[in-house]
């Protein structure tokens, strides 16, 4: 791994990727990053009242105006427009697009990237946007990236590029690392190492119903039983997380196998077949959505992928209306 050794600068930006930002910032405390990265002035100024001292770079490019806010939070700035940068007292860094198309300078804009060159430059940095699929675009982003660092008059103390994947595709070693995904358990590229779960996902039984053969189920009626069976509610909804889309498609894990989701996610419930009238389950046990039960799993990947979607939005959109625990290794 190139990026082996760098400081990191975790993305802890959209709550920590719906985790719970200031429990997660003070777990990776621990691993004394160099800094935290956030998307808005608001999620940095919420780390500094939670009493988080590193370095915050807040990735939107501000407006001048916001100038006061940064200054009072004592945050970095990412810049993009020379007229905001000559005004900008603090220190800030740069981003270059070199294929994104999103925010940054462009790569072949020596002019523009030239008009950045001051003392208050802290770092410059580029963002991959397909290191999850292999390494011949990164590659050529880094190649655009190396011209744009010549039209800078010097090289300013921090050069940051990897994101999660790029930390394994990317050779060159570089001042700061910023995993994202990997964090939180997402799998950033099949061909590249699994990361460590750290979500589990739980709901409770809150009801069992004897269903007979041809009888339906949720709204709709779009599941039917083929056979006598009993159905257990468990207390988790597409409020809660739980996309609509997953319907008649996820599992769960519970009473020591994985039982499918039958019917249309609600609100507030799923439904899951035993697959038959005789089960050890009993109400108020709980049945795993994303996590370990005994020697099975299901990843935020699988979970996130019967919904169609991919892990960073699964977990972005799991709800408060759940009760969050937090623990240690």
């Amino acid at each position: 791994m190139a990026a082996q050794g760098a400081p990191l600068l975790p993305m802890v930006k959209a709550d920590a990727y719906g985790l719970g930002v200031v429990p997660v910032v003070r777990a990776l405390e621990v691993v004394e990053p160099w800094g935290y990265g956030v998307a808005t002035a608001a999620e940095g100024i919420e780390l500094r009242e939670a009493g988080i001292r590193r370095p915050i770079l807040v990735l939107t490019p501000p407006p001048a105006d916001l100038l006061p806010a940064y200054r009072d939070h004592d945050l970095r700035a990412v810049l993009d427009r020379p007229a905001v940068a000559e005004v900008w007292d603090l220190p800030f860094h740069l981003e270059i697009d070199t294929g994104m198309a999103r925010c940054g300078v462009r790569w072949d804009d020596s002019d523009a990237i030239a008009a950045f060159e001051s003392e208050r430059l802290e770092g410059v940095f580029t963002h991959f946007h397909s290191a999850d699929e292999g390494s011949d675009s990164v590659d050529a982003q880094w190649s655009r990236f190396e011209t744009a660092l010549g039209a800078l008059g010097r090289r300013p103390p921090l050069v940051h590029a990897q994101n999660s994947a790029g930390a394994w595709r990317l050779q060159q070693r570089l001042d700061l690392a910023r995993p994202g995904i990997f964090l939180y358990g997402g799998r950033h590229a099949p061909d590249l190492p699994a990361p460590r779960p750290v979500v589990t996902l739980r709901a409770p039984v809150v009801s069992l119903r004897h269903v007979r053969s041809g009888e339906t189920v949720s709204y709709g009626g779009t599941w039917t039983a083929p056979r006598e069976t009993t159905v257990a509610t468990l207390g988790i909804g597409y409020a809660d997380g739980v996309a609509r889309a997953a319907g008649g498609k996820a599992q769960v894990l519970l009473d020591g196998a994985r039982r499918p989701l039958v019917g249309r996610v609600t609100m507030d419930f799923v439904m899951v077949d035993l697959e038959g009238v005789a089960s050890g389950v009993r109400l108020g046990d709980f049945a795993t959505l994303v996590g370990h039960d005994g020697g099975a799993e299901i990843t935020i990947d699988e979970f996130a992928g019967w919904a169609g979607t991919i892990a960073y939005e699964a977990l972005t959109h799991l709800r408060l209306r759940a009760t969050r625990e937090y623990g240690g290794a």
